[in-house]
């Protein structure tokens, strides 16, 4: 059993699912000074993460390989719960019904239930839930170019033809997904033992803001372009956490699932 299944602070809270609290990581108290916690936005339930995970990994939601996302959900409880990300008791059920279905799968059907999928209904869940969010987005889209249209006589209207869509806006799975591709990037260092004085993050936000100080956009794994332990890519990701939070910095894509920029505000 993981560490995150016997977690006591995985319990239902009132607190709206949209945030999620980021405490201290054990061990890197002596890095944050003022800091004890950031809170993020981006948490839209497990359904969210379910379809995200499916669109990541290309995988037919129709035939849901039940032991491959549940693997891929459960490691990202587990980044989640590496950085110490409070995890709503909605997400730790989900985990549950993944490993009941897939137990399920792994079984021989109870009498009367052989021609019964335990994926169904899950499926017909993640599919309604995406008709929902492809029917909001479409409303959003439409509402921003509302917002954006000039009130302008009709002839004057041929020089907005090619006016570029906006990037759309970075969501907190994302950006779990560049630091869990920078921590695979990580290269171990030679073994040589190196007394360094360590970095707080206040320091860190210092550094970043001084790579985004000539104001164009950034990418976010080039922000990890200086980092050499997993220590220093904690310390990078919870500084623009921070910097997002406190509207520092503007955090972007430019289609879903695309190159993650990021810009000072």
């Amino acid at each position: 059993m993981s560490d995150f299944e016997n977690n006591p602070s995985f319990t239902q809270d009132d607190r709206p699912l949209e945030e999620a609290s980021f405490k201290i990581p054990e061990g890197f108290e002596s890095r944050f000074t003022e800091l004890d916690s950031v809170r993020v936005r981006g948490f839209e339930g497990p359904l969210d993460l379910l379809l995200f995970l499916i669109k990541d990994q290309k995988l037919n939601i129709l035939d849901l390989p039940i032991a491959e996302i549940t693997q891929q959900y459960m490691e990202y409880l587990r980044l989640m719960e590496e950085l110490n990300l409070d995890i709503a008791a909605e997400y730790i059920a989900m985990a549950a019904h993944l490993i009941q279905i897939k137990s399920k799968m792994m079984l021989p059907p109870l009498p009367g239930e052989e021609d019964l999928d335990p994926r169904k209904k899950l499926v017909q869940k993640l599919l309604e839930y995406q008709q929902v969010r492809e029917a909001t987005g479409h409303l959003q889209s439409l509402k921003n170019h509302w917002d954006a249209t000039p009130m302008i006589p009709q002839a004057n209207l041929q020089e907005f033809a090619h006016v570029e869509e906006e990037p759309i806006k970075a969501t907190l799975f994302d950006i779990l997904a560049s630091y869990r591709d920078a921590l695979s990037r990580l290269v171990p260092p030679p073994a040589v033992e190196i007394q360094t004085q360590p970095k707080t993050v206040e320091e860190r936000i210092g550094e970043v803001l001084e790579m985004l100080q000539d104001g164009s956009w950034k990418t976010l794994m080039g922000l990890f372009f200086d980092v050499a332990t997993r220590e220093e890519i904690v310390l990078t990701f919870v500084a623009i956490l921070e910097l997002a939070r406190t509207n520092k910095v503007s955090i972007v894509q430019s289609e879903p699932f695309g190159e993650i920029r990021v810009k000072a505000a």
